[in-house]
């Protein structure tokens, strides 16, 4: 009995086609992957008292919108300042905060103990309440209370619960601090 042997494979049996279509496909899923993972970053709010009530957001860092490109509600993701950081934050320098803007420049922002308020000539509005938090950070009511512009180039930010570290106690942000816009929070 004869035993019959397959013959080896070469370099000319490859099928060039295949190879071809399986490293475009490759090339295409990686250079998709890095452009995705350069331009977003996906934030995820894991605190005890969360700012929004979404605690998912994907963040486009290439859109830095400007203070005057920001609508009234937008999500915006910032980095405060060190100065606008409580000494007994939860949190490290550079942390990317998402916040609801409530006050574009121009606005005026009315913060008490009684409340939260804004105006733009005759119209307007609130977000969230009073000064709940300021026990919690060590700064008394008194201390917080006060009347701000919002001036070109600068943005108040809140969180939409009552807890929420925002604008309340750091006062407006710079369009320089805005990191991202969110395209999408769940």
């Amino acid at each position: 009995m004869m035993t019959h042997k397959k013959p080896k494979k070469t370099l000319k049996d490859f099928n060039w086609k295949v190879g071809a279509k399986v490293f475009a496909v490759c090339t295409a899923v990686g250079m998709g992957y890095a452009y995705a993972s350069q331009r977003y970053v996906i934030g995820l709010d894991t605190q005890e008292y969360k700012c929004l009530d979404d605690w998912i957001f994907i963040i486009d860092t290439w859109d830095r919108p400007g203070a005057a490109d920001v609508e009234r509600n937008d999500l915006v993701a910032v980095v405060l300042t060190d100065a606008q950081t409580p000494a007994n934050a939860l949190w490290g320098p550079g942390q990317v905060m998402v916040k609801r803007a409530v006050a574009k420049p121009g606005d005026v922002a009315d913060i008490s103990a009684r409340g939260i308020a804004f105006k733009r000539g005759e119209e307007h509005w609130t977000h969230g309440t009073a000064l709940e938090a300021a026990p919690a950070l060590g700064i008394s009511e008194e201390d917080l209370t006060r009347q701000i512009t919002i001036s070109p180039g600068e943005l108040f930010l809140m969180g939409d619960n009552p807890m929420s570290y925002d604008g309340r106690y750091y006062g407006q942000v710079s369009e320089g601090q805005i990191v991202g816009s969110v395209l999408w929070s769940f």
